[in-house]
């Protein structure tokens, strides 16, 4: 059995920037690093709600804030340096992808909520249910998801449990996406099948959302950069905490361009699936 921890920044209203970000791996391996990582936090009782990317880095004219407050920045990065080993010593692998959430608005609406889950008709292609097409975050967690199981390299048996740090407004939706990706027959069946359950445990009570927390916040704040200025460099704390990435895997952002080759497949599969053919067996959806 494979975990996947994933957490999100950017859902909130006038954000740039949409990524979900985590880490996955087996269920030994998360034994460990929770045990490491739960020992860090027990030496610091000021952080009895977890660890929280935002308070950790946030400042209010210049110092820090909530339980860091009067750390010092050695204490600071000392505790930091502390939760990169705990990454460090586990076999626990990043994944992420982001999304420019202007470049997804102005795709036409079908392709919005092609993209998100939508069920159509086939024949006429009438829209019946399902997508989001106002909310960016569901492409990236889908690639998330079934990026997790795609590049695992486990055996196609073992099942992926997903654990995202969504509230209520994201995660209904969430699960029923989930729910259609285990299904879709544009997905290929051995990766649909390695498809397990998925649920929402709090931050405070799970180390794996506090590492995909510290993952996410830091590539949010990089893609903003990116889109805000263009070309820039990962910064050293990203790039430690990507090092253990796959051969050949991409943490990728789409902008116009790469929703533009989205939007592209995406109509060629619903023209195929209209006219009854590869996509026939979604007749009963």
């Amino acid at each position: 059995m494979l975990e996947a921890y994933l957490d999100e920044s950017g859902i909130h209203d006038q954000a740039k920037v949409c990524v979900v970000a985590g880490f996955y791996g087996r269920q030994a391996a998360w034994r460990r690093f929770e045990r490491q990582w739960n020992t860090g936090l027990k030496n610091h009782p000021e952080l009895k709600d977890g660890f929280h990317a935002k308070v950790f880095f946030g400042r209010s004219n210049g110092k820090r804030v909530g339980p860091y407050k009067d750390w010092s920045d050695e204490k600071a990065q000392q505790f930091l340096n502390y939760l990169l080993k705990c990454i460090r010593d586990n076999w626990i692998f990043p994944i992420g992808f982001g999304i420019v959430v202007e470049d997804f608005m102005q795709l036409p609406l079908k392709s919005r909520q092609w993209l998100t889950g939508a069920r159509f008709r086939v024949g006429d292609g009438e829209y019946l249910s399902g997508g989001c097409p106002r909310k960016s975050y569901y492409l990236p967690f889908q690639f998330c998801v079934l990026g997790a199981g795609q590049i695992s390299g486990a055996p196609e048996h073992d099942k992926i449990q997903c654990f995202a740090g969504l509230d209520r407004t994201f995660s209904g939706y969430a699960t029923e996406l989930y729910k259609f990706c285990a299904t879709d027959p544009r997905i290929p069946e051995s990766l649909r099948s390695r498809l397990g359950g998925i649920s929402y445990p709090l931050s405070k009570d799970t180390p794996g959302i506090q590492v995909a927390d510290l993952l996410a916040y830091c590539m949010y704040q990089h893609s903003a950069e990116l889109v805000k200025d263009g070309q820039k460099p990962t910064p050293e704390l990203l790039r430690k905490l990507c090092k253990r990435a796959k051969k050949k895997q991409h943490f990728t952002l789409f902008n116009s361009g790469a929703i533009r080759e989205l939007e592209r497949v995406a109509q060629e599969q619903y023209q195929r699936w209209l006219g009854g053919g590869e996509y026939n067996s979604r007749r009963s959806q």
